[in-house]
């Protein structure tokens, strides 16, 4: 019994020093917004100074798992969530200040577009995000490990898991680009895009191992901790939008390779969240405070790790750094040189993080890419970059709707064709039915990216109700009108800056009966003119900031097929100013001018309307020569909404007086406005200097897309 005592003390002594080395294994799950958890778990690690040998994650837990993993603190990685919108980075529209001056020559002219096949049939996404905001944020936080393709030499060893979308395997990265395989684990079905690598499409690893504690078993460790977030089945009523049905129907196989995954690990931590969207990022202080109070309950089990011995550290990517190659991968009908000069990165010139990052959002911005983002490589002590795109579709039909105080109501159809017909060319066919009629084709080709010429051919035909008004401001009468003609010119583009275009046109336009004493009339007219547009406001239909200036001069003389000469001139501007948060002062100058030539007769300008002058109704006045000057105070009070107080001056008449005249129309007025996924509400109110009241309601795009494009 005695000797049976001694063999037992002697296996408990040398069990002691066994346990002493044991290897720790941190497996991080996948869960959304609900895996930032997992930070308040890994400061609770990092306090009690546990030696930490592998990690693998899974979707959220690779993302937070990789950057641990390449040695970050857990206090670092909290900073960087904190300092990062994420709901940005699901935001992958282009705003109109990011967008070039070759671009802006359009106004928005579609509220949904939908890619066509070589059928020219339209075709449903891939998925609702591409995810090309979120590789490149994901590029920046593992900048330090861009040159490490090798998971084992990270300060500790990684893997991440993903899913063969084709054979339903299971994938183990153990190698390759961090950002481009913490990616590829997070590629949630009908979410983001299956993340493309080495000719393999991937999605989320949390179908096959959500809680990837035999991975990080198989790694070598000896104890598994593992982070458990995935949310739990949810019932009939909280299936209740398209985000929480492609959780519910993915967290099937999850539950259940969760179950098994449980079993292998010696701690199980598993943090109680309440019910929340995977893409609910407003409450990261709080989901990261639930993972620090869930790990501290485990606090004694926690104790008996191993503690640090000593921190391997990385071997980061230099702050700035040279390129001896720089390639392109995916590209299928853009050629490479244009792509890399779309990025405008040069070879053997050094830089920063922050420069690669702005040439590429620079690139996304053109409109041309799905996604467009950085892998950097380094091969023999000198780095390599490669950009790998995915082209967007060359043909989109946009569609539009839109109704007004007119009691329009139109739909208008527009055919987008990119780098179709020639390089670097746009074709748009747009058609509108309603009451008001429309057929426009517009096609421009450039020479150049960001600066340079095109040319322009521009056929159209339009017809619309044109309304005479009497003094009650009523409507008395109405005639039809139908236009038809082109433009076409030569210009030059440069920067975010300016546009300016010299064209030749001719149109012919027929008034006809309707209601009212009209005779019918016929007007023709062919000239030349120039034009300039500049612009950089950051949003077209609630701009909060920016400037734009449209300016157009033309001429015809009599006998060179017009029925009379003339000389017409067109200018707005608008300045807003912004001074305080949500709040900036908006002026508008219109100004209409013929030079008291005889065209007004039969082309005047027409004024009144929401976009003009508020104490009038849309096009309630018809004049040869008009002023308007509006100066409101802009509120954006709440995100989306938007309010103007402003107050407008109007003089018309048919000779060009510039000193102030006593016979002016002045009016007061407010707009409300809403912005939504999909279009804007407007609604407005004014009075007169006579006390007349008016309103005005607005859906949609109420605005020619075409306005620079014309004559």
């Amino acid at each position: 019994m005695k000797f049976n005592k001694l063999i037992f003390t002697f296996f408990i002594f040398l069990a002691l020093p066994l346990h002493s080395q044991a290897k720790v294994g941190l497996a991080l799950s996948g869960g959304g917004a609900r895996g930032l958890a997992h930070v308040g778990i890994l400061k609770v690690i990092d306090e009690l100074d546990i030696q930490v040998d592998y990690i693998s994650g899974t979707s959220m837990g690779a993302v937070v798992g990789g950057l641990y993993a390449m040695g970050y603190s857990a206090n670092e990685i909290e900073d960087m969530i904190f300092a990062n919108n994420f709901n940005a980075m699901l935001d992958e529209s282009v705003s109109r200040k990011d967008q070039s001056i070759s671009q802006k020559r359009w106004m928005p002219y579609a509220n949904i577009y939908f890619n066509l096949n070589n059928k020219f049939k339209p075709s449903l996404p891939e998925a609702l995000f591409s995810g090309s905001r979120l590789i490149n944020k994901l590029f920046d936080f593992t900048y330090p490990a861009a040159g490490i393709t090798d998971f084992k030499k990270l300060p500790i060893e990684f893997n991440c898991v993903a899913t063969n979308i084709i054979t339903g395997e299971m994938k183990v990265f153990d190698k390759g680009n961090l950002h481009e395989v913490i990616r590829a684990s997070m590629s949630a079905p009908s979410i983001f895009e299956p993340m493309k690598i080495e000719n393999e499409l991937y999605i989320d690893g949390g179908i096959r191992a959500n809680l990837p504690s035999e991975i990080v078993k198989n790694m070598g460790a000896d104890l598994v901790v593992g982070f458990q977030l995935n949310s739990d089945l949810r019932t009939e009523k909280k299936l209740n939008n398209l985000i929480t049905i492609v959780d519910q129907t993915i967290n099937f196989s999850m539950n259940d390779n969760v179950r098994q995954s449980t079993e292998l690990c010696d701690i199980l931590i598993k943090p109680k969240i309440p019910d929340l969207n995977n893409y609910n990022f407003n409450n990261i202080k709080e989901i990261i405070q639930l993972g620090e109070i869930a790990a501290r309950q485990h606090i004694n089990e926690l104790n008996k790790l191993p503690k640090r011995i000593q921190s391997k550290t990385l071997k980061a990517t230099p702050h700035t750094i040279a390129f001896n190659k720089i390639s392109v991968e995916g590209n299928e009908y853009l050629s490479s040189a244009k792509i890399k000069e779309f990025v405008g990165l040069k070879k053997n010139k050094m830089y920063s993080k922050r420069d690669i990052l702005r040439a590429i959002d620079s690139a996304y911005n053109s409109q041309l890419f799905r996604y467009i983002y950085p892998v950097v490589n380094l091969a023999e002590e000198q780095y390599q970059l490669i950009l790998k795109v995915k082209e967007k579709s060359r043909k989109r039909l946009g569609l539009a709707f839109f109704s007004n105080t007119h009691e329009e109501v139109a739909i208008g159809l527009t055919l987008e064709l990119n780098n179709y017909l020639q390089h670097n060319s746009k074709l748009l066919f747009n058609t509108v039915v309603g009451k008001k009629n429309e057929v426009n084709l517009d096609y421009v080709k450039n020479f150049g990216k960001h600066w340079g010429v095109y040319y322009r051919i521009f056929p159209y035909v339009k017809e619309q109700t044109l309304y005479s008004y009497g003094e009650d401001h009523t409507k008395t009468n109405s005639v039809f009108s139908v236009e038809y003609g082109a433009t076409s010119g030569v210009g030059l583009f440069a920067m975010s800056s300016i546009v300016a275009e010299l064209y030749g046109y001719t149109f012919r336009s027929r008034l006809y009966k309707n209601i009212g004493e009209f005779e019918e009339r016929e007007f023709y007219s062919s000239g030349l003119g120039v034009k300039v547009y500049h612009e950089n406001l950051d949003d077209y239909i609630f701009p909060m900031q920016g400037s734009q200036l449209l300016a157009k001069l033309s001429t015809a003389r009599k006998d060179i097929y017009s029925r009379v000469g003339n000389k017409k001139f067109y200018t707005k501007l608008k300045i807003i100013l912004p001074f305080k948060k949500g709040f900036s002062v908006k002026y508008q100058f219109e100004y209409g001018s013929h030079f008291d030539s005889s065209e007004e007769k039969y082309d005047p300008f027409y004024i009144g309307g929401i976009d003009s002058f508020m104490g009038l109704s849309p096009g309630e006045k018809s004049a040869a020569i008009f002023k308007v000057n509006t100066i409101a105070l802009r509120i954006n009070p709440i995100k989306n909404m938007f309010c103007d107080l402003q107050f407008n001056v109007l003089q018309l008449g048919n000779v060009d007086y510039w000193l102030p005249q006593d016979a002016l129309d002045k009016a007061i007025g407010m707009k409300i406005g809403y912005r939504t996924m999909v279009s804007s509400i407007r609604l407005g109110a004014a009075i007169d200097d006579d006390e007349q009241k008016y309103f005005y309601f607005s859906l949609g795009y109420n605005f020619d897309p075409f306005e620079f494009s014309r004559r």
